[in-house]
């Protein structure tokens, strides 16, 4: 007979094969992220949310989050430099609880099931020296970019006139316009290569030309018209009028601001100078036009505004200031005028062609 196969029993399989071996990782989980978010910034909360999608093989997903958090810890930034103190820490509680929410939504499932396989939660203390990290970073951050404003405000791009003299620009102001602007200087006689230094910015408010000078010289009502009169007598050079004209200190603290500016009258033309304004300089030139000063001729005329008071300059043909009959009725015209430019009292001024002062007299 034959024998007839006996089936063999195996061996039962013991309850620790059938086991998925604990995770020897560790996961971060929603109180975590609210913690690091709370005392660093929403990019440490999300850290950890890519560190645990790292860990379960999500990264693309945890990479996003990271992005997100990046966004809108910028616009954190934003509108906590523009409201009033006593807001921010309001926000940063608003963000640890969305961000609690936002991890237990996207991990809570994936965390649950590490748990249920035997694996370890990460300890809030290293949650707590990633916020602590992320707050240290951000104020190197700070600082670093602090310290590189201060830099490129004090030490950016400049030319040298000579061997000491320098115009830094800033801006939309190119070399090239720094150049000029120094060249004009040299020409006009106020760069001699001693190490003076001017800024030339250009911007969406237009051109500022700042000069460093001495102690004290912002002060001096005569010291502030002569730079004023540097600013108009270089606009060609720098694009133009109006100018504005700042006074400042060794520390660039700006110490007077005046302008620079011209207003055409036909073929005429009125120059306004220190605190005067175009309304003032248009105003004086229709009133000079009415008294018959102004006949379309090319004819220029300086109304000055500083501390000591208001001033009129007249450029006049050589020796007319020695003649008092000229004197007497450029007296009339800077009365007749003086309504136009805030009233008496005013200094007269007769000039030649260059500018020098021949006669200086005080209209009450």
């Amino acid at each position: 007979m034959s024998s007839i196969p006996q089936q063999i029993p195996q061996p039962p399989v013991s309850q620790a094969q059938t086991l998925t071996p604990a995770p020897s990782y560790t996961l971060f989980d929603a109180n975590a992220v609210a913690l690091a978010t709370l005392l660093g910034t929403p990019v440490a909360g999300a850290s950890l949310m890519l560190f645990n999608d790292h860990r379960l093989g999500r990264v693309g997903r945890g990479l996003l989050t990271l992005l997100v958090a990046i966004a809108v810890s910028a616009l954190l930034v934003l509108i906590c430099w523009n409201i009033p103190r006593g807001v921010p820490p309001v926000f940063g509680l608003i963000f640890a609880i969305v961000m609690r929410s936002a991890a237990s939504s996207l991990q809570g499932g994936a965390i649950k099931e590490h748990l249920r396989h035997g694996g370890r939660m990460a300890s809030n203390w290293v949650a707590l020296g990633v916020a602590i990290g992320f707050d240290a970073l951000v104020f190197v951050v700070i600082c670093a970019g602090v310290f590189i404003s201060i830099y490129v405000a004090s030490n950016g791009p400049k030319v040298v006139v000579g061997t000491k003299d320098e115009v830094y620009y800033t801006g939309s102001a190119t070399q090239a316009d720094a150049t000029i602007l120094g060249n004009a200087l040299k020409a006009d006689g106020y760069f001699t290569d001693k190490g003076v230094t001017v800024l030339l910015d250009k911007g969406t408010s237009g051109t500022t030309v700042s000069f460093v000078v001495k102690e004290g010289i912002w002060n001096q009502p005569d010291m502030v018209a002569s730079f004023d009169e540097i600013a108009r007598q270089n606009a060609a050079a720098i694009g133009g009028f109006p100018i504005k004209v700042r006074l400042i200190n060794k520390d660039r603290d700006v110490k007077n601001e005046s302008t620079a500016g011209k207003v055409s009258v036909g073929n005429d033309h009125i120059y306004y100078l220190g605190s005067a304004t175009p309304a003032q300089a248009q105003a004086l030139g229709q009133e000079l036009k009415t008294d018959g000063f102004f006949v379309d001729k090319g004819f220029d005329v300086f109304l000055s505004k500083q501390s000591d008071g208001t001033s009129l300059a007249f450029v006049v043909a050589d020796g007319a200031w020695d003649d008092a009959a000229m004197v007497a009725s450029f007296e009339k015209i800077a009365r007749d005028a003086a309504p136009a430019v805030g009233g008496l009292p005013i200094r007269l001024h007769m000039v030649n062609s260059t500018l020098e002062v021949k006669k200086d007299e005080a209209l009450k």
